[in-house]
């Protein structure tokens, strides 16, 4: 997929897809698979994988490589796909990004390099060894949770790149995004990071959101998304204002930990987690269905 197209269709509600896992917590591919085909169905517009709550910190090089590959197959260009090729080295990051250019992503998610004392010159040396290493579009990941946080001057920086095409803000302060906005909007997209701010974010005008709880919630966000485009900005109030239960459980549990107790719940089992986040125990499952029987998600 070209840059122009990629950047014209980030856009809309990218789910980023939680790794499932077997009992022995190998890879569960063909779980994968399945909740692929459900998150198009239910209307997503794009797909994430190999994330941080995807659990790529705990993989190896040739698991990460393995997921590109069984994602793009299950994605079949139905949808665009982009694969996190996130690492602190540049070479590693480079590695992943060349294996998913192979497996057949539309484009990468990758975040600055996250070792003690990375200068801005260091993040932009990263990102432009990327640009020149593989034809293939960049979608910027500026995370709050790995030390490491860009300023919209600095991703105005790394807008100039040619093969970037879009950021994931992961600030939740509307101020940034606001000047994100107004600095990059014009040349690459700016989706919101952080779904507990979705509804402010789509309102001043970013394009989209990428989201965890939308593994197990897609068709409410795609719904949410619908009615800011269609102007029903009173029945999206509404249905974001439902789904606080959800955003206080993330918070008292973990993601991606309370995401796959949710999936289990919603019937689309995806297995334990791995170390250093703990299984759930049933106590904490008794109180996550009953919220989302709470908010409708099930009955």
């Amino acid at each position: 997929m070209s840059n122009a197209s990629l950047r014209s269709k980030l856009k809309g509600i990218y789910v980023l897809a939680v790794t499932p896992m077997t009992n022995g917590l190998a890879l569960d591919l063909p779980s994968l698979r399945r909740n692929i085909d459900h998150f198009i169905v239910q209307g997503a517009h794009g797909i994430i994988v190999g994330g941080t709550y995807a659990e790529y910190p705990s993989m190896t090089r040739d698991e990460r490589k393995e997921l590109f590959a069984a994602a793009a197959e299950a994605v079949s260009g139905r949808i665009p796909l982009l694969c996190c090729t996130a690492a602190s080295g540049t070479d590693e990051a480079i590695e992943l990004t060349l294996a998913a250019k192979s497996a057949g992503a539309d484009g990468i998610m990758v975040t600055p390099p996250y070792v003690s004392e990375v200068r801005p010159q260091d993040v932009l040396y990263h990102f432009q060894k990327l640009n020149e290493a593989a034809n293939l579009p960049i979608f910027v990941y500026n995370s709050t949770s790995i030390g490491v946080h860009l300023s919209p001057e600095e991703i105005t920086e790394l807008s100039k790149l040619e093969n970037v095409v879009g950021v994931k803000q992961g600030a939740t302060d509307l101020h940034t995004l606001v000047r994100t906005m107004a600095y990059v909007g014009d040349r690459i997209s700016v989706i919101c990071g952080s779904d507990g701010i979705i509804l402010g974010a789509l309102a001043i005008g970013l394009p989209g959101c990428t989201s965890t709880n939308a593994n197990f919630m897609a068709g409410e966000f795609v719904a949410l998304y619908n009615e800011v485009q269609n102007g029903e900005l009173e029945l999206a109030r509404k249905r974001f204002y439902r789904w606080q239960p959800i955003r206080d459980l993330a918070r008292k549990y973990g993601q991606p930990a309370m995401v796959k107790v949710a999936l289990d719940i919603v019937g689309l089992p995806s297995g334990p987690v791995r170390a250093p986040f703990r299984i759930l125990g049933e106590e904490a499952r008794a109180e996550i269905r009953h919220t989302l029987q709470q908010i409708g998600v099930v009955q």
